[in-house]
């Protein structure tokens, strides 16, 4: 169904909030007949906003008459297909689509995906920011940027859309074909909505179904899930590793893309191991755009990140000081434990929520100094002490910030990365990484 086709086609629009809503208004314009259904109760500017619109409205529950001469529906992605009306739908053979769906085929610009279990945020914001560089018009769509509907809108050929896509969104895709996309990696998530980790692999590997041998496909070497998934792929696949056998790598400190020096990895301002994986694949994403050597080091040495994700916020008296507040887990630390290479001040700690600890002992190699605060604080001090690892017991933010001052040197990194839930002196991980950000801003700038 061509988007010329829904002229006085009767589509129904399932769920409200920025992407329902940003479809339904789309389809209006395109004079198709509009029923917007919401199971719950939508907020209260949606309702003002679909009062607005020449579209019918269903509140508070998926009723099976809905389905009468309806042609298509576009659904919200976090809808799980399992509900009666869907399953209903699917057994008449009506097509289901996602938002994503319909921003593509109302679109001539060309598009850059990224989807994978980790790092779709970080890395698709480094692209947009690369990608700025460049002589085409940039846009940014998606989950961290307005409805894709929306911004195909604004998009004309010749432009780009930079957009991350979740495992929901993709299921909803029939003909979206990006010119270059990107796979980032594959671990068991949303498995409520998806059943099993093979059903989620598949749902994330719908992003490149649409490619063909001009498309250009990055995957992660290291992750044999997505290198399984990705076998079939008719785009030209590159991969990217930390390692040295992949077409983006790293080489004796230095950043190389098939064999092209770009920057020492000890000049990236973005911190933490798993994002020198975003930067691989990100470099290897926007190759065929000829964004200049000079423009691209320039983004990489300034671009911080996304907030509380391992962001750099800046170098105070020597220090480079790094904010990862959304690192709640083990996991989540050691990724940004084993990202640098220059001795660390590690400020740790945080809900006491009884996990096992001693796993961090390993990512530890470049800690000098551990700072434990909160409810945890104490227990980290320990894991430093088992580990050889000076230690100091703080009990709130402020205190802690100025004994990383204190007891670290220039050209060490003081990095945030809790490796605990916030809420035993935070109500969020963002309102800690805020604090923490004003505490290095305050005691960093009185120490210059």
């Amino acid at each position: 169904m061509k988007i010329s086709e829904l002229d006085k086609k009767k589509v129904l629009v399932l769920g409200t909030a920025k992407s329902g809503i940003a479809a339904a208004t789309y389809l209006v314009k395109t004079g198709a007949v509009v029923t917007v259904n919401d199971g719950g109760t939508p907020s209260e500017n949606d309702v003002k906003t679909l009062e607005t619109l020449d579209v019918e409205t269903v509140f508070g529950s998926h009723p099976l008459s809905l389905l009468e001469g309806i042609e298509l529906i576009v659904k919200n992605p976090g809808i799980p297909y399992q509900i009666p009306l869907l399953e209903a739908a699917m057994e008449q053979g009506i097509p289901i689509w996602t938002e994503v769906e319909l921003a593509y085929r109302s679109t001539e610009a060309d598009w850059v995906a990224i989807t994978g279990s980790n790092g779709k945020t970080t890395t698709t914001t480094l692209v947009h920011e690369l990608l700025k560089r460049g002589s085409k018009r940039v846009h940014l769509a998606g989950n961290i940027g307005f409805p894709a509907v929306e911004i195909a809108q604004q998009a004309t050929a010749g432009d780009l859309i930079v957009i991350e896509l979740s495992s929901f969104q993709l299921m909803g895709i029939e003909t979206f074909k990006p010119v270059s996309a990107a796979f980032l990696n594959l671990s068991p998530a949303h498995l409520d909505y998806h059943g099993d980790v093979a059903s989620y692999g598949e749902a994330k590997a719908r992003i490149f179904s649409k490619m063909d041998a001009s498309g250009r496909l990055v995957v992660n070497a290291d992750d044999k899930g997505v290198m399984r998934l990705s076998e079939t792929a008719k785009a030209e696949r590159l991969t990217f590793s930390r390692q040295q056998n992949a077409y983006a790598h790293v080489e004796d400190g230095m950043i190389l893309i098939d064999q092209t020096a770009i920057l020492p990895v000890s000049e990236l301002a973005l911190g933490g191991g798993h994002n020198l994986e975003n930067v691989l694949a990100a470099l290897t994403l926007i190759e065929p755009f000829d964004i200049s050597l000079e423009a691209v080091q320039e983004v990489l040495r300034t671009f911080g990140g996304v907030a509380h994700r391992t962001e750099y916020i800046g170098e105070f008296v020597g220090r480079k000081v790094y904010n990862d507040s959304k690192a709640t887990n083990n996991v989540a630390t050691e990724a940004a434990l084993s990202g640098f290479q220059s001795p660390i001040i590690w400020l740790c700690g945080g809900l006491e929520r009884g996990a096992d600890l001693t796993p961090l002992g390993s990512a530890m190699t470049h800690v000098k100094h551990v700072i434990g605060l909160g409810e945890t604080g104490q227990r980290f001090a320990d894991l430093a002490h088992d580990q050889n690892v000076a230690a100091t017991v703080t009990r709130e933010m402020e205190e802690a910030v100025s004994v990383a001052f204190d007891v670290s040197e220039p050209g060490d990194i003081i990095l945030l990365s809790p490796a605990s839930a916030s809420w035993d002196q935070y109500k969020t991980y963002e309102e800690r990484g805020e604090h923490f950000i004003r505490s290095v801003q305050k005691t960093g700038g009185a120490a210059k």
